[in-house]
């Protein structure tokens, strides 16, 4: 029914196609890569961003992570291994991955790590950023039935046995805004202080970043009425579809959801877009004013903000929890 739905939607659709087409290459690879290792059964790779999303393209780069379950320092241990995982993801995704320290073949975690302190002084940007992305949009490249695992266990931190049935998990959906807020200020700060391109970055910001806080913000709501053991039952299922399938799925009957995916497919157009690209690249705060493109962006994203806002109305009636929530 997806497929079919999709059809209305080319971008969205050869984008969906041209991930899945690279997620299988990526993980032949590495199960080839990794065959001979020793240490194979404690290795996790996480892919996020528009892998995770489902909407890569030619111009995608690869934010991933690695988990790995050893009390010993994966520096140490895995020192063959990581140069080649980081050969065989670059032979499928050339483009590099940002600078900030919180992606690349050469960040290794313990995941027992990532259940520690959260929201406590020791949350930091990148530790939230990982966690939020791992629950919204993270998909397994090496090792699925750990992926898998580990998620249940990071739910089980913000649903947790005792906690009131039938009730909006707030302490999630509390940490999903929180995740969403950092984004936006994240956001000033690289483009003000550490002088990263403006342009670009500000349009992902209107659409793929809002879609991602938004389709956090639906599984929330989705899973309101169930028991602690009805939301934790349900939630790998959502958060296994990528987020605009996720839309499409709750929300089939929903008079916005094509609405949304109009937008989405017009997003999509003008980054992949290579002319439109590059002018968006090397687009400053200064000079916004003078790009029509870029007005024509905001523009749509404004409307894109009220479509929506005007989806969760239609999909949860005012007396749902999550309308009240969101606001305190």
């Amino acid at each position: 029914m997806y497929e079919q739905f999709l059809e209305q939607y080319p971008h969205v659709k050869r984008h969906r196609n041209f991930t899945s087409d690279n997620l299988e290459l990526i993980r032949d690879a590495l199960v080839s890569t990794l065959a001979n290792s020793p240490h194979k059964d404690k290795v996790t790779i996480v892919a996020t961003g528009s892998y995770g999303r489902g909407e890569a393209s030619e111009s995608s780069d690869l934010d991933v992570f690695i988990l790995f379950d050893s009390d010993r320092p994966a520096e140490e241990v895995l020192q063959t291994e990581l140069e080649l995982i980081k050969i065989a993801l670059e032979k499928v995704v050339p483009n590099p991955a940002g600078d900030t320290g919180t992606f690349g073949p050469d960040v290794t975690i313990r995941f027992d790590e990532m259940l520690k302190n959260l929201g406590g002084d020791g949350d930091t940007n990148q530790s939230l950023t990982r966690r939020m992305l791992l629950l919204l949009e993270g998909t397994w490249l090496y090792g699925a039935d750990r992926f898998a695992r580990y998620r249940c266990d990071l739910l089980e931190k913000y649903i947790k046995e005792g906690d009131p049935d039938r009730q909006i998990s707030r302490f999630l959906l509390n940490d999903i805004i929180r995740y969403y807020r950092t984004i936006t200020t994240d956001f000033e700060y690289k483009v003000s202080e550490g002088k990263k391109p403006w342009g670009l970055r500000n349009v992902k910001l209107r659409f793929s970043r809002k879609l991602l806080y938004f389709g956090g913000v639906l599984v929330v709501a989705e899973i309101a009425t169930a028991d602690q053991e009805g939301k934790l039952a349900r939630l790998p299922g959502l958060l296994d579809l990528p987020v605009l399938e996720r839309i499409h799925s709750i929300g089939q009957k929903n008079k916005h959801t094509t609405d949304i995916f109009e937008a989405y497919e017009a997003f999509l157009i003008v980054v992949t877009d290579v002319d439109k690209r590059k002018q968006l690249e090397y687009l400053t705060r200064q000079n916004r004013s003078e790009s029509e493109l870029f007005s024509e962006i905001r523009v749509k994203s404004k409307a894109f903000s009220n479509t929506l806002a005007a989806w969760l109305r239609e999909q949860y009636d005012a007396e749902h929890p999550i309308h009240n929530a969101l606001m305190f």
